[in-house]
């Protein structure tokens, strides 16, 4: 079967500029971006890369990304958009995990790659050398090989909340059927124009926005890293109509001291996908006549649930409905369905979600039950068919027999005026099993106060049962991120059992 999608926009849509690259100050049409996916596919051949093999990126935001994907899929190899946020150490397992032996990289992320053998380290896309292969006035056709649908097309790497790197597996059908709910979802068609400012290594910067515009053939901006003293301007320039961003991209949107509401102007829908939307954002495009709509994907499924402008606004905490062809149902611990309005585990189920895990076969038969996959989420569906999301699973509290959700908790810590954000983890309690923290960033006027403990406590005491408020308080100039942006659990957890250990030592 043909999954050579690029070829066929390339001849729909020949002349249409799809790419740009306002840094680099180069523009590619349909047409070209073909040329040179075919040449570059010519090149790899001839280098021994075959049906099957692993292909890495170690790249920002660059049209190179998009030169691997299409050559992949022309012969049949298997793309791997590499994480460069990650440490050496981090990399080195998700190359020997992988098996891939061929990397190309971008000149600002090399010195990441230390562990690498240099051999697998081929060529910088950011160099005349690589232009010179994938050179679109010069073409080299390339027959494209016939792939199954669930032959493996890309491989993306997410680290979850165990640390250890997971190769999420996305066959032919799996992502290209994620392609056709975004568009579907997001009614996206040739006319749309958008700005790349997530990172192409992860679900939400590529098969979320870039791929469905792509197969749509609208046209997309490269912002190779999110940049929130320009965001602005680009999107004054290039008057995108869609953006999908991270929830703190759109704080640095409005954050900017020369930010105006004209400025988005153009912008008809505003996608927040890779965690919940914060809720003074929320506010502020509201009275600026906006909306945030609340995406719900993962790296399995990057896409399980769409919203439209109208109901997001009715309810901004929802993450609306399941997208088209698929299923779903909300599970108890022992796996059977709840009644509509109780909380369980979401399950999927569907041709977008992922075929499982990269040489994980323990981990596949604990993830799927019965064809559906676990998403390790707490969901609620209303009666609307609206579902919310209440919290990972495996970042439940358990207290003393008590269960504790982090975001019910966090939702009445980010309200008071001390707070400028919070976030809730638990800590290891010999007596409890384990307590409640809270990781907080102070607003600057409330920097200095040095009984902002008591006055939490009496606030959190006044609106939350009192297993639930927090045992400890760490003071933050800011919350530490993951390699995808999130707040990292596993240094906050590190970080809050070395607190708990030190007051210990104090004690004794």
């Amino acid at each position: 079967m043909n999954y050579d999608w690029i070829k066929s926009r390339a001849v729909s849509h020949a002349d249409k500029v799809a790419i740009i690259d306002p840094l680099k100050k180069t523009e590619w049409t349909y047409k070209e971006l073909n040329i040179r996916a075919e040449n570059l596919a010519n090149y790899l051949v001839e280098q021994g890369i075959e049906k099957g093999d692993r292909i890495g990126v170690f790249a920002p935001n660059d049209v190179g990304v998009l030169d691997h994907l299409f050559a992949a899929i022309k012969i049949g190899a298997i793309f791997v958009p590499m994480n460069w946020r990650l440490k050496p150490i981090e990399i080195q397992k998700v190359v020997e995990d992988s098996g891939m032996e061929y990397i190309a990289y971008a000149t600002n992320h090399l010195d990441r790659l230390s562990k690498i053998p240099k051999e697998y380290i081929k060529y910088n896309l950011d160099e005349p050398e690589y232009q010179k292969i994938v050179d679109p006035s010069h073409h080299r056709p390339f027959e494209s090989v016939d792939v199954k649908p669930d032959d493996i097309a890309m491989l993306i790497y997410t680290s979850g909340t165990t640390g250890r790197p997971k190769g999420v597996i996305h066959t032919h059908q799996s992502y290209t059927n994620n392609i056709f709910n975004e568009i579907l979802s997001w009614n996206i068609y040739d006319e749309f124009v958008t700005i790349a400012s997530a990172p192409m290594f992860h679900v939400v910067g590529f098969v979320d926005i870039v791929l469905p515009m792509l197969m749509a053939g609208g046209q997309t901006v490269l912002e190779r890293y999110f940049n929130p003293e320009t965001i602005n301007d680009w999107i004054y320039k290039y008057k995108p109509n869609i953006l999908v961003m991270i929830p703190t991209m759109y704080y640095g949107i409005i954050a900017d001291p020369d930010f105006s509401p004209e400025l988005i102007e153009s912008v008809e829908k505003f996608v927040s996908g890779g965690s919940a939307p914060l809720p003074a954002v929320q506010e502020a495009f509201l009275k600026m006549g906006k909306v945030l709509v609340n995406a719900y994907g993962l790296t399995e499924v990057p896409l399980v649930t769409y919203n439209n402008n109208e109901l997001a606004m009715e309810n901004p905490g929802s993450i609306g409905r399941p997208v088209l062809n698929l299923k779903h149902k909300i599970v108890d611990e022992d796996l059977n369905e709840v009644p509509q309005g109780e909380m369980g585990e979401l399950l999927v189920k569907g041709l977008n979600v992922t075929a499982g895990y990269w040489n994980l076969p323990e981990e596949n038969e604990n993830v799927f039950h019965d064809g559906y996959f676990r998403t390790g989420d707490m969901a609620i569906e209303n009666e609307r068919g609206e579902l919310q999301i209440v919290n990972r699973l495996k970042e439940l509290i358990i207290t003393g027999g008590e269960n504790v959700l982090p975001s019910e908790v966090e939702a009445i810590l980010n309200k008071h005026p001390l707070v400028n954000d919070g976030v809730v983890v638990g800590y290891d309690n010999p007596k409890f099993g384990e307590s409640v923290s809270a990781a907080i960033v102070l607003n600057k006027q409330a920097q200095g106060i040095e009984n902002y403990e008591e006055v939490l406590d009496e606030y959190m005491t006044k609106n939350l049962a009192g297993y639930k408020t927090p045992k400890l308080y760490l003071v933050l100039d800011e919350i530490p991120q993951n390699s995808v942006g999130k707040p990292d659990q596993l240094e906050l957890k590190r970080m809050m059992n070395e607190k708990a250990a030190k007051i210990e030592e104090e004690l004794i």
